[in-house]
């Protein structure tokens, strides 16, 4: 597990249920979202980061 990820509450994409946007590091940085349904999670998109997300990753450990 990437010690390092972001993991935060979608606002923009969150109107008919609860959606976590992860971006973390596996070989590159990706994006995850997912929502939680009772106890299991259902994967609505995992794909590489863009030059944004990828920024914001890094931005907050400079020394990567």
């Amino acid at each position: 597990m990437d010690e390092f990820l972001i993991d935060d509450y979608d606002e923009d994409h969150s109107d008919c249920e609860d959606r976590i946007k992860v971006i973390g590091m596996v070989e590159k940085v990706l994006v995850v979202i997912y929502t939680e349904r009772g106890e299991k999670y259902r994967l609505i998109s995992a794909r590489l980061a863009n030059k944004r997300e990828e920024d914001e990753y890094y931005g907050q450990y400079p020394n990567l």
